[in-house]
């Protein structure tokens, strides 16, 4: 390290002592006809590949030039040099130490800084690069970019050059906030007396003027003072609204600031309004009622009274406005109609109508209450129904057969009534103990339903063991019993296959008379069927194809085959299946070798326990050899002209699939059938390469093979 330091030490020394050199020649004898000195060639392996400084912009960089300034702001204090080089073992050194990056301080503002960089190759040749940095020196500029007051606006506009402002504010502002910005950055602004930005200020009493003096310092120390004088003005005479509302309303004439007299008209109903004013001038006040509020609520009197409301408004400078608004209640009124009467189940009879107060509804025996619904004309008249003060309640009614009267009485807001009455006709008990439907699950039916046939058989297979009665009664208020359950759905358990299940369904009428349906359930017997419905193998197809009465088949599958799936389905769906002895109707069955055969047999015991045997024999192919390439040379091509060859193998399965590996000469190309074509464009060295062949078994051979293409033949 150290004899790296002396070496790095004599070469900056010659570095600058060339530059002295050259500064010198360049300030001689312009007649000096001899020139400089030819450029010292740099190192090749002591080059940089790239040079930054930030802040910037370098010149644009090259690996071959030396020399470089950079020039920044006044306030820029340091910069970051950035160096990297292009070779990997070489050492890059900025300003006396070993880094790639480093941050550098400045001279004073007006100065330069010279920032070597010297690159150190392995060999320990070196290049040195020179970066000189101009730091500007402090600027004059005293101007504000901007100046703004809030509220304002400036007058004049603002421009840099006019240095006298106003601002005129109303009353009520006290303070205003200056802002002003300078064109230099390090520029200080000062606003009345404070080194800031921007300020409140505080305004003198009510028409009275504020200067504002702000003081903008250059770099240089110059100073520069701009002049705002901010005029208050005095307290105004305005005692107008702005705006007056009343809601509910309207005003009545429409509101105007010189028209004091109002009147409101509101419904009986109408208890309070409220009351919105706006001053004109907002230092002026306002008071509603003796209130100073903008907004308030006043109670009204009675129904059919008026209630005055005064808003006086009260102006900076202490004159009054009275502005009057008179709000007319209206009186009760005698409207003891109905608006409308619904009553649910209905509908009424006759349809509904004000004048009309006499009304029947017909409903069903099931129906025990009715909702009746009534809404008076009159939003202040009130309604009772049944004596009870409501517009909607449910009335109870009275035994199968009777009549409910229910009276709705409607009371206007000057106490008049009106009798509206409605009578609930309910129907009497019924005697119908039909049924409306029957079914069973599984059916059919014998005969097909009909409410008047009360006797019905059913066949049904014998590995059915229950059925699902339902029965509907034609009259929603009969009850259904199934097998002596008080149900209109029951499962019924049956007995042994072959037997008789008797199933008993009784309607009762919502008088108490009834009618017996009757359904017999005819199981079947247990059957001899041992036949198969259907029989399949996966891979492969039967031979001969499938029939219920062959029973033996044989199946061939490819040698790549290792199982088959057997699945085996049997006519009666009593009958069990088993598979080489398992019982089930489908079953993966392994084979043997390839070459070899598999029996597989398939017995069906009918319901009756009596068996039939099916048997299946797999032929499993034996293995067929893998592709062998018997193409193991290939001739030489010539330059420009055709070349056709075809690669042969034997062997495999299915289709040969051909590919390659390594690089064909330049023009030729090879197809997945192994043709090998095309028009040499490039001759040289033999091209060496591997093909491939596979089968459809993915078996497959590999060969290597060359091809070289000549100038000529």
């Amino acid at each position: 390290m150290r004899h790296y330091s002396s070496r790095r030490n004599i070469v900056v020394a010659v570095f600058f002592s060339i530059l002295s050199v050259l500064f010198l020649n360049a300030c001689g004898d312009a007649n000096n006809v001899t020139g400089p000195p030819p450029p010292v060639p740099l190192s090749p392996d002591a080059k940089l590949s790239s040079l930054t400084v930030n802040p910037g912009p370098l010149p644009t960089f090259s690996s071959d030039v030396l020399i470089y300034t950079v020039d920044v702001a006044t306030t820029v204090t340091s910069v970051t040099v950035t160096a990297r080089a292009q070779n990997a073992g070489a050492t890059v050194n900025i300003n006396g130490q070993p880094t790639t990056s480093r941050s550098v301080s400045l001279g004073a503002p007006g100065s330069s800084t010279p920032i070597p960089i010297v690159v150190t190759a392995v060999s320990g040749s070196q290049n040195t690069y020179l970066v000189t940095v101009n730091r500007a020196p402090p600027g004059g500029n005293n101007n504000l970019q901007s100046l703004s007051v809030s509220p304002g606006p400036l007058v004049p506009t603002f421009a840099t050059s006019t240095t006298n402002y106003t601002v005129d504010v109303a009353t009520s502002v006290t303070s205003v906030t200056v802002t002003a910005r300078a064109q230099d950055a390090g520029a200080s602004v000062n606003i009345n007396g404070q080194p800031t930005t921007s300020r409140s200020v505080a305004l003198g009493a009510p028409g009275s003027s504020t200067p504002i003096p702000i003081v903008v310092t250059a770099p240089n120390g110059n100073p520069k003072t701009y002049l705002l004088t901010v005029n208050r003005a005095a307290p105004g005479g305005n005692n107008n609204l702005r705006s007056l509302t009343v809601t509910p309303g309207p005003l009545v004439p429409t509101f105007a600031a010189s028209t004091t007299s109002y009147t409101v008209n509101v419904a009986v109903t109408v208890a309070s309004v409220t009351v919105t004013a706006q001053q004109q001038d907002a230092g002026a006040s306002v008071s509603i009622n003796g209130q100073p509020t903008t907004s308030q609520s006043v109670a009204l009197g009675a129904p059919g009274s008026s209630t005055p409301i005064q808003i006086v408004v009260t102006a900076p400078n202490g004159s009054q406005k009275p502005y009057l608004v008179t709000v007319n209640r209206a009186a009760p009124g005698g409207n003891n109609n109905l608006q409308s009467l619904t009553v649910s189940p209905g509908p009424l009879a006759p349809a509904f109508a004000a004048g009309t107060t006499n009304y029947t509804v017909d409903v069903a025996t099931p129906v025990t209450s009715v909702t009746v619904t009534a809404r008076a004309q009159d939003a202040g008249a009130t309604v009772s129904i049944n004596n009870q003060p409501t517009t909607s309640q449910s009335v109870a009614l009275g035994a199968p057969g009777s009549s409910t009267p229910i009276q709705i009485v409607v009371t206007a807001p000057n106490g008049s009534q009106k009798t509206y009455l409605v009578t609930i006709n309910r129907a009497a008990l019924g005697g119908n103990n039909n049924l409306q439907s029957l079914t069973v699950s599984p059916g059919p039916l014998v005969p097909a339903f009909a409410a008047g046939t009360t006797n019905y058989t059913i066949d049904v297979a014998t590995s059915v063991t229950t059925v699902t009665v339902t029965a509907q009664p034609q009259d929603a208020g009969a009850s259904v019993s199934i097998n002596n359950q008080t149900t209109t759905n029951l499962s019924v358990p049956l007995s042994g296959a072959g037997t008789n299940t008797p199933i008993s369904i009784v309607v009762t009428a919502p008088n108490g008379s009834q009618k017996a349906y009757l359904v017999t359930v005819n199981r079947a017997a247990l059957g001899g069927n041992n036949n198969l419905q259907s029989l399949t193998v996966s891979p492969g197809s039967l031979a001969p194809p499938f029939t219920a009465n062959t029973r033996r088949y044989s199946v061939s599958v490819d040698s790549t085959v290792v199982s088959v799936l057997v699945t085996a389905q049997p006519q009666d769906a009593g009958a069990v299946v088993s598979i080489n002895d398992q019982p089930t109707t489908s079953l993966s069955v392994p084979l043997g070798a390839a070459g070899t055969t598999t029996q597989i047999d398939i017995d069906v015991m009918a319901p009756n326990g009596s068996q039939k045997t099916y048997t299946v024999v797999v032929n499993r192919a034996a293995m067929i050899p893998p592709p062998t390439i018997t193409t193991t040379s290939l001739p030489n091509g010539n330059l420009s002209t055709f070349y056709s060859q075809q690669l042969a193998a034997t062997g495999g399965s299915g289709n040969l699939t051909w590919t390659f590996t390594g690089s064909l000469p330049d023009g030729l190309s090879m197809d997945t059938v192994g043709l090998i074509s095309g028009t040499p464009i490039v001759a040289g060295a033999a091209s060496a390469f591997t093909v491939q062949v596979t089968d459809a078994l993915q078996q497959s051979d590999t060969q290597d093979l060359s091809i070289e293409i000549f100038n000529g033949p």
